[in-house]
C-alpha cells in the first residue's frame, strides 16, 4: 500500500530524470557531435563491423594448424553380396579347373572410427598467419577512413547549422527593425508628411526581406536534419548545438602553418598496409616450394554378422583396428607456375610503391592548395565583415537623416538592400571559411584530432 501511495512521486521523478537525461542526450558540441557519429552513423558502425569480421578471420585462419578430429559411424545391409571368384576352383572344394564365386562378407556390416589429423609443418600455413594479421590490418586501416569520412561530414553539417542559425537571429532582428521603420512611414503618411510611394517602397522592401527570412528558416531546418542523419541521430528527436559560431569560427590561431606528415592520412597508411600484404602474398608463393608434413592416427572398428540385430550390438562381432601414420606432400615441379606468380607479385608491389611516391608529393599539393583556400576565405571574411559593419552603419545614418527630414526614402530602401546583400555575403565568407578550415584539417589528416 506504501509503494502505491508513492507511485505517483516516484513517476514523477522517474520522468524528471529522463527528460534531463535527454535533454543531456541531445546538446553536442563539435566535438561531442563527431564522437556520437563515429559510434552511431551506418557506415562507421559498418566499418567497426569489418574489424570484428577481420579479428574472427585471423582466429579461423589460425584453426587451421590446430588438431582436426573426426568420428564417424555406419551401418549397411549388403542385400546383394559380392563375390569374389576363384580360377580353380578345386582348391574349395569345387570343380578342379573351373571358376567358382564365393561370398566372403556377411549380409549385414558396420564400421565406426575416430580420426585424428595434426599438421606438423606448412611454409603456408605460417606465412597465413602473418598475412592474417595484415588482413586485419587493412580493416582497421578502413576503419580509420570511413571515420575520417565520417568526422568530415559532421562538422561540414555542424557549421552549416551554426551559420544558418545565426544568419536566421540577425534576419529576425533586421525584420524588427524594418517593421518598426515601415510603421513610423505609415504613421507620416497619415499625417501627411510624406507620401504613399514612400511607404510602398518600403513595403516591398520589407516583404521581400520576409520571403527571404521564410526561405532561410526552411534551409535552417534542412541543414540540422542533415546533421542528424551525418550523425546518425534520430531524424525526429530535438538536437541543440552548443558552440557558438564566432568561438569555432575566428580562432587566433586559424592561420597558424604546422608542418604536414604523410603518415598522417589513414590513405597512407592503408597503402603501407595493402604494400606488406602483397610482400606476403609473394612469401606465401615461395613457400610452396616447401613440403607440407602432417600426421594421421585413426582408431576404429568393424562388425560383420548376417543377423542385424549383432551388427547394432556394441559387444557383438566387433573387430578393432588402428593406425598411425605421417605424411608428406612436396610439389617438385610445377612447370614454372609459381615463378611467373612471383613476378606478378614484384610488379604489384613496384606498382605500391609508384602509389606512394606519388601520394606523398599529392598530399603536400592538398595541403599547401587548403593552406592558400583557407588564408583567402579568411581575408574575404574580414572583408565582408567590414562591408557588414559598414552597411549597418549607412542604413542607421539613413534612417536617422530620413526621420529628420534631411535624406530620400529611397536613400533608406537601397541602404536596407545594400544591408540584406552585406549580410548574404559575410555570412557565405563565415560558411566558406569553415570548409576551408576542415579542408585543411583533413589534408593534414587531422580531422580526429580537433
Amino acid at each position: 500500500m506504501y509503494l502505491l501511495k508513492r507511485l505517483p512521486a516516484l513517476a514523477v521523478l522517474l520522468l524528471l530524470f529522463g527528460n534531463s537525461m535527454a535533454q543531456a542526450q541531445s546538446s553536442f558540441t563539435l566535438k561531442e557531435a563527431v564522437d556520437y557519429a563515429l559510434q552511431n552513423n551506418v557506415k562507421a558502425k559498418n566499418a567497426q563491423l569489418d574489424v570484428r569480421i577481420a579479428k574472427m578471420k585471423v582466429r579461423e585462419i589460425t584453426t587451421i594448424g590446430f588438431p582436426k578430429i573426426s568420428a564417424s559411424y555406419g551401418v549397411n545391409n549388403n542385400y546383394i553380396i559380392q563375390r569374389a571368384i576363384i580360377p580353380d576352383g578345386g582348391i574349395f572344394g569345387g570343380t578342379p579347373g573351373q571358376p567358382l564365386a564365393l561370398e566372403f562378407q556377411p549380409q549385414y556390416g558396420g564400421n565406426a572410427s575416430l580420426n585424428l589429423n595434426q599438421l606438423l609443418f606448412d611454409g603456408s600455413y605460417i606465412v597465413g598467419l602473418q598475412a592474417a594479421q595484415t588482413y586485419r590490418d587493412l580493416a582497421a586501416r578502413s576503419n580509420e577512413m570511413t571515420q575520417v569520412e565520417v568526422a568530415e561530414n559532421v562538422k561540414k553539417a555542424y557549421y552549416g547549422v551554426l551559420v544558418m542559425k545565426e544568419r536566421k537571429e540577425l534576419l529576425n532582428t533586421s525584420l524588427l527593425l524594418l517593421d518598426s521603420t515601415l510603421a513610423e512611414m505609415k504613421s507620416m503618411y497619415a499625417n501627411g508628411f510624406i507620401e504613399k510611394i514612400d511607404v510602398d517602397r518600403l513595403q516591398v522592401q520589407r516583404n521581400n526581406f520576409a520571403v527571404e527570412r521564410d526561405k532561410i528558416n526552411r534551409f535552417d531546418e534542412i541543414t540540422l536534419l542533415l546533421l542528424k542523419f551525418q550523425m546518425g541521430y534520430p531524424l525526429d528527436q530535438p538536437l541543440v548545438l552548443i558552440d557558438k559560431l564566432r568561438e569555432v569560427a575566428f580562432d587566433d590561431n586559424i592561420l597558424e602553418q604546422t608542418g604536414v606528415n604523410p603518415m598522417d592520412r589513414p590513405e597512407m597508411r592503408l597503402l603501407q598496409t595493402q604494400k606488406a600484404a602483397t610482400k606476403l602474398e609473394l612469401k606465401n608463393i615461395k613457400a610452396g616450394y616447401l613440403p607440407s608434413i602432417g600426421i594421421q592416427a585413426s582408431r576404429g572398428a568393424l562388425a560383420g554378422a548376417n543377423n542385424f540385430d549383432q551388427v547394432l550390438d556394441p559387444n557383438g562381432s566387433w573387430f578393432a583396428y588402428g593406425a598411425v601414420g605421417i605424411g608428406v606432400n612436396w610439389n617438385i615441379f610445377d612447370s614454372f607456375t609459381k615463378r611467373y606468380q612471383a613476378q606478378q607479385k614484384r610488379i604489384e608491389i613496384e606498382k605500391v610503391d609508384n602509389t606512394i611516391f606519388d601520394f606523398n608529393k599529392a598530399v603536400m599539393l592538398q595541403s599547401s592548395q587548403a593552406s592558400i583556400m583557407l588564408r583567402n576565405s579568411y581575408e574575404t571574411m574580414k572583408v565582408q565583415e567590414q562591408n557588414l559593419q559598414l552597411s549597418t552603419d549607412v542604413l542607421r545614418v539613413s534612417r536617422i537623416k530620413y526621420q529628420e527630414g534631411v535624406g530620400s526614402n529611397l536613400e533608406v530602401i537601397n541602404a536596407e538592400a545594400g544591408f540584406r546583400e552585406a549580410q548574404a555575403n559575410y555570412y557565405n565568407a563565415v560558411y566558406d571559411l569553415l570548409i576551408a578550415k576542415v579542408e585543411l584539417e583533413k589534408a593534414k589528416g587531422q580531422l580526429l584530432l580537433k
